[in-house]
């Protein structure tokens, strides 16, 4: 309680202010506010390019930042799963995506939480993603397409569907959905589809 009264009297500044995430991080119990300012920091101190140090947190008088509430905490996920946190990585991650933000956004977080998946080798996770991704594809795919000047970069939930699919021994359902991948031009690796051809036949 007395912590608590000491924060109302504490200067409310940095990037907390800026992104509006004030009540966000004033709403979590003790240690998961020392988590993400934990690594917040340690961002800030690994990471060279990034613009912030660690008072900009929740000091400082910022006017404007390129981080909304979604690619901000998505960056302290992001160093959380680089340390092999997977766990406080994931919960970061997840609540991303709870903020408003664009599906491009999304798909970005998602991304990475089919990563995080796959380093926990939960293939029950890295379907629950993987599909996630897919269903929103329809949504940021342009936006995808102008950041990569043009053209469709390999897409990790689609390659990691196709596997998924090939293992469940669903060889039709693949090939269904490498011929989508392919109608929208997202690469698809020759030997994938090679083996998922030779299956179907067989």
């Amino acid at each position: 309680m007395i912590s608590k009264v000491f924060r109302i009297f504490k200067e409310k500044g940095g990037l907390l202010k800026t992104l509006g995430l004030w009540e966000w991080y004033e709403g979590l119990d003790a240690q998961k506010q020392k988590m993400v300012k934990y690594y917040f920091s340690l961002k800030s101190i690994k990471n060279i390019r990034f613009p912030y140090k660690a008072k900009h947190f929740d000091s400082g008088d910022i006017q404007e930042t390129p981080y909304t509430k979604r690619t901000f905490l998505g960056s302290i996920a992001q160093m959380a799963l680089l340390e092999g946190d997977t766990k406080n990585a994931e919960w970061l991650y997840l609540e991303a995506l709870k903020m408003e933000g664009t599906p491009l956004e999304a798909h970005m977080i998602l991304n990475d939480l089919v990563i995080l998946a796959q380093k926990e080798k939960d293939y029950n996770k890295m379907e629950t993603y993987a599909k996630a991704d897919i269903e929103l594809f329809e949504d940021y795919k342009e936006s995808l397409k102008e950041k990569e000047g043009g053209s469709m970069p390999h897409l990790n939930s689609f390659d990691l569907m196709l596997y998924l699919l090939e293992r469940r021994g669903e060889y039709a359902k693949a090939m269904e959905l490498l011929s989508y991948m392919e109608s929208q031009s997202i690469p698809v690796y020759p030997e994938t589809k090679k083996r998922l051809t030779e299956k179907v036949r067989y």
